[in-house]
């Protein structure tokens, strides 16, 4: 449960970053649009940490296996940031927060 929990806070976050890097969500998010050199800052940042659950679901057991686990789990946070930011576009800093502790807390338990 907390691995699941490790690898979908990172994807939902990815996603939020890659939702930062496009105007239309930059509107919904921050009020007004970002700078260029933000906009590929937040796209940057939402491939690396998709690639770094990728990478740890790789380490965490067989490719075949864990690279299923990794599409189930990004496809979760696909859906919760879709409808995040849909329905809750006004708590979305809010909601990023207790996802990225949600993933802090998952990943200390899981480590340990």
């Amino acid at each position: 449960m907390m691995f699941f929990l490790l690898i979908w806070s990172l994807s939902a976050l990815g996603f939020f970053a890659l939702a930062s890097a496009m105007s239309k969500h930059q509107k919904q998010i921050f009020g007004h649009e970002l700078d260029a050199g933000k906009t590929r800052a937040a796209a940057a940042c939402g491939w690396i940490l998709l690639l770094t659950a990728l990478l740890i679901c790789i380490l965490s057991g067989s490719v075949s296996n864990m690279i299923s686990y990794w599409l189930g789990a990004l496809t979760f946070a696909a859906l919760f940031t879709g409808l995040c930011l849909s329905y809750l576009e006004a708590r979305i800093k809010k909601i990023a927060i207790a996802t990225a502790l949600t993933g802090l807390i998952a990943g200390l338990i899981y480590l340990f």
